[in-house]
């Protein structure tokens, strides 16, 4: 537990530069869009080389695909009826909206926010759990795309109009959830007995993973070229690939 805790917060300090990054020199759109297709490229990769391998060892195939199916559904419902869950897979969608729309949008986006960052927190509590060498992959997944999160994030708060230091104490405020998702899913992971539970779990996450990175590529599609997203994309692909 001690090694996943560490891991937690060494995503949450992923989140905390990419905010500092923000307030200090800021970052355009283009080189916002290169670290959220990256971190995509990561999340499908660790989605279908890991968790899907291992959870297929042992869930049939009906509860493999509700559990996946699930962890989908709940993000898009949520970005589909709340606010987008994710700040940096959705940045082009901020660029459309005044400060005043941002700031009536803060406290659903907080909750859309936590709901994600508990994911990701769950995500690494999990991973040391894996076999092979899924619990690297995880970490390295999280953290590289709580970067992006974090900057996308506080340049959200600084367009809403907010100061710098109000701008960046929200984000570390609202990233921190991720150490309460550590929490939650160590203890989850303490209460359950059978392995069936903790790979549907795992899957449950898995499908989370593949509705955010889906979402990052065809929303910075909308605004960039496909070729640079293509590559960049394919860029955190061949890494997950290289760490398996």
């Amino acid at each position: 537990m001690l090694t996943t805790f560490l891991q937690a917060l060494t995503a949450f300090a992923g989140s905390v530069a990419g905010g500092a990054l923000a307030v200090s020199v800021g970052v355009s759109h283009r080189k916002l869009c290169a670290l959220i297709s990256f971190a995509a490229g990561t999340l499908l990769a660790t989605t279908f080389m890991h968790i899907v391998p291992e959870a297929a060892g042992l869930l049939p195939v009906p509860a493999l695909l509700t559990a996946f199916v699930s962890g989908y559904a709940l993000f898009f419902l949520i970005s589909r009826y709340v606010t987008h869950v994710c700040p940096a897979c959705s940045a082009s969608h901020f660029d459309e909206h005044t400060g005043n729309e941002i700031r009536a949008t803060a406290i659903l986006l907080a909750v859309a926010l936590g709901i994600h960052s508990a994911f990701d927190g769950i995500a690494i509590a999990v991973g040391e759990e894996l076999e092979h060498s899924g619990a690297v992959s995880l970490f390295t997944t999280v953290t590289l795309h709580k970067l992006p999160e974090g900057l996308a994030l506080c340049a959200l708060f600084l367009k809403a109009g907010w100061g710098r230091a109000t701008s960046f104490g929200f984000t570390l405020a609202l990233e921190s959830t991720t150490l309460i998702g550590w929490a939650l899913g160590a203890l989850s992971l303490a209460r359950v007995t059978d392995n069936l539970w903790f790979y549907a779990l795992l899957a449950h996450v898995g499908g989370g993973f593949i509705y955010l990175a889906l979402h990052a590529v065809f929303n910075e599609a909308r605004k960039h070229p496909s070729r640079f997203i293509l590559f960049f994309f394919l860029l955190g692909v061949a890494l997950i690939a290289l760490i398996r």
